[in-house]
């Protein structure tokens, strides 16, 4: 629902800061609010278009933003980046190089902010920002934030706003919301022969859980002297550029601040988040060693924002670490993906980050395409040289190719199909799906063709049972805000949880991973008490997951009987709780699963022979009815191969059966190609009927 000028929850908001949120969620559409303002004097500026230039020197545009990281700034600000003992800290600097600022809107330019509560969105009036929101039923609330984009045309300047998919969070306790997922930056060891330095093995990853989006520094300050350039993604490459070289310089206004208003980064405008805030840095594993290393980093990795290119948004530094106190060599092989193929499937398979590989295979890379079998790596790194513990790909079974007849029918008939597969499923010679089962009816058919079946297996997989079983041993219902933390060892499936509630309502679980990114989400309608709600959720291999709900909650929060770690049939370990170890939230009894899939056997080729049949009824005059093309945009043909002149009456009706368009033709003798179009008709499934001599044929059309 939308309900707007919601206003019962709120309270004075906190003076603003820099302080960070974590959680990133997947918002799905665009909203588009047009703005048009008045001409001022000749200039560039938010209300006036008139000097402003667009990147290709037309006189209309989108004056977009064109965000980059500086690898001066990761090299050089505050003489970093600074290695310690299991960790090197890192500054992020991101220039705006492009024709138009980066501004991110809390308040829409009518006025509105928008909240979503599980299921539930809120519109809330509050052109000024000053007020905090609450979930009426608890739980936790996301902003929806709109990017505003400036149009320059000729000397008018306006602005719509585009919904962000991602990129903001609500943060009532600071008064402000956060930019998720700015910055990932990753150590990571050269290749050789691999070019992009994002494809390098990575030894670990740090990452913004949220940014402040400001203009901290313009490009022509002394203290960021050389943080923009014209490319910031080869160390020590790029031209230099100054205020001077962006011919909007300061368009956005140069005052973009941390408030739930509006952020930014005006055109020619830096903005730096230092090494010594929390969460810049990336830790380094017990098992890496003193050596040559690279720092990949990032920003915006999602591509959330609209902006000039989106191909230039990262950098890559050298880095010689020499603070870690050494470790003995260690070698694993990783699959993000559940291991389990069909017999003519691969998977990927990765190796713990080294400076060279030796797999079981003879492949010397670090990592491999890898069909059912066992594996073993041999890894060589800077603390030596360890072989990793054999890895499986295990093969799914396979059906053998299914037997099935072909036929021959008369001009005009249908042909029925069968065949010995147990989960059949039929293909025309298009390979278009066109049914399941042992029996399948064709269309009407004026010529011979081809069909083909297969028969599909599926293999059901492990099933294991874990987490604290039931809500035993104190507690209460609790209105949200908390998660469980967990790791996945390996991939799998998360089936489903057990929930005890305190009122029926809808549910919303969201899996969240360690960079803020939301994998999954699920929402049901949960009735009071207990219940299992179905998830479907797959996992991938990582730390520091997390499960929580958004919007309303009221379920069984457990205040004792808890005993961390829980081990969920050895592919994941629900490690703590977000308030600590003698709390568990709301998600009880986990169900996953490991190894199922399905393979399709090989294709049998089932053909039908149309034959000229006399005697059974007059002769046809119809030879061919075909729709091209199908799918379509409205806009298709119908062709026609007639003996003799012939009266034609063609119905296109939806799947209810009501008409949407009718047509007649006199057809003459020959070819015919006759043009209809239905662009207007909703998208969807119809039938187009043929009349001729008193009979009827029909064709399914698909208008997208």
């Amino acid at each position: 629902m939308l309900t707007p000028h919601y206003t019962t929850s709120f309270n004075n908001l906190q003076p603003n800061d820099r302080t960070m949120k974590h959680l990133l969620h997947a918002l799905p559409a665009f909203l588009l609010i047009f703005l048009s303002t008045p001409n001022a004097s000749a200039q560039c500026t938010n209300t006036n278009a008139t000097s402003c230039v667009c990147p290709d020197g037309s006189d209309e545009c989108d004056l977009l933003p064109d965000m980059t990281i500086s690898w001066y700034a990761l090299l050089n600000y505050l003489s970093g980046p600074n290695e310690s003992s299991g960790r090197i800290n890192v500054t992020g600097s991101t220039p705006n190089i492009g024709h138009g600022p980066l501004e991110v809107r809390g308040t829409d330019l009518n006025g509105y902010r928008r909240f979503v509560c599980g299921v539930d969105t809120f519109a809330v009036y509050d052109p000024n920002a000053q007020q905090q929101f609450a979930c009426p039923n608890g739980g936790t609330a996301k902003q929806l934030t709109t990017q505003r984009i400036f149009h320059k045309n000729g000397s008018t300047m306006t602005s719509y706003e585009r919904l962000m998919p991602q990129g903001m969070t609500y943060h009532p306790t600071h008064g402000h919301t956060h930019y998720d997922q700015w910055g990932v930056y990753s150590l990571r060891v050269q290749e050789p022969g691999v070019s992009d330095p994002r494809d390098w093995p990575i030894v670990n990853s740090g990452y913004k859980l949220g940014f402040c989006l400001m203009d901290y520094n313009t490009c022509s300050d002394g203290a960021v002297e050389h943080h923009c350039k014209d490319d910031n993604t080869v160390v020590n490459a790029g031209t230099t550029l100054h205020g001077s070289d962006f011919p909007n310089f300061g368009l956005g206004g140069g005052n973009y601040g941390c408030s739930m208003l509006r952020q930014g980064i005006s055109s020619g405008y830096t903005d730096i988040y230092s090494e010594y805030l929390d969460g810049m840095w990336i830790d380094i594993p017990s098992g890496a060693c003193n050596g040559d290393y690279w720092i990949v980093y990032e920003v915006d990795p999602l591509d959330v924002v609209v902006e000039e290119d989106d191909t230039n948004n990262w950098t890559a530094v050298p880095i010689t670490l020499t603070q870690q106190p050494g470790s003995s060599p260690v070698a694993a092989i990783h699959c993000d993906e559940q291991a389990f193929v069909c017999p003519s499937g691969q998977v990927r398979l990765q190796a713990s980050a080294g400076v060279s590989y030796l797999w079981s295979n003879g492949a010397t890379t670090s990592s491999i395409m890898a069909d059912p079998g066992t594996y073993t790596v041999q890894v060589t790194s800077y603390c030596g040289t360890a072989t990793s513990a054999p890895f499986t790909v295990t093969g799914l079974a396979q059906a053998p190719a299914p037997t099935a007849d072909g036929a021959v029918v008369c001009e005009g008939g249908s042909a029925v199909l069968t065949t010995t597969a147990a989960n059949a499923v039929w293909y025309d010679a298009t390979d278009n799906q066109v049914g399941t089962g042992p029996q399948f009816i064709t269309p009407s058919l004026y010529a011979s063709t081809t069909y083909s079946v297969v028969d599909v297996e599926t293999s059901p997989g492990q099933v294991s049972y874990g987490g604290k079983s039931d809500n035993s041993g104190g507690g209460g219902y609790h209105v949200g805000g908390q998660y469980l933390k967990f790791d996945a060892h390996r991939s799998f499936r998360l089936n489903s949880v057990k929930l005890y509630a305190g009122s029926a309502g809808y549910r919303t679980i969201e899996l969240v991973d360690a960079i803020g990114v939301m994998r999954a989400t699920r929402s049901a309608n949960v009735p009071a008490g207990e219940s299992r709600m179905d998830l479907d959720f797959d996992i991938l291999p990582g730390d520091n997951y997390l499960l929580t709900v958004s919007g309303t909650t009221d379920l069984w929060r457990s205040t004792g009987g808890t005993s961390y770690p829980y081990d969920i049939g050895g592919v994941a370990t629900i490690t703590t709780a977000s308030s600590g170890t003698g709390y568990y939230y709301y998600f009880y009894d986990w169900e996953v699963e490991e190894g199922a899939g399905s393979c399709v056997s090989p294709a049998t080729t089932v053909s039908v022979d149309v034959e000229i049949c006399t005697g059974i009824d007059e002769p046809l005059a119809l030879r061919g009815f075909e729709v091209q093309p199908n799918p379509s945009n409205g806009q298709f043909s119908v062709s026609l191969h007639v003996l003799s002149n012939s009266d034609v009456q063609l119905d296109l009706t939806d799947m209810m059966g009501r008409s949407v368009v009718k047509e007649r033709i006199l057809a003459p003798a020959g070819q015919l190609v006759h043009s209809m179009d239905v662009t207007g008709a909703a998208a969807g499934m119809y039938n187009l009927t043929l009349r001729i001599d008193g009979r009827v044929f029909q064709r399914r059309v698909v208008v997208q």
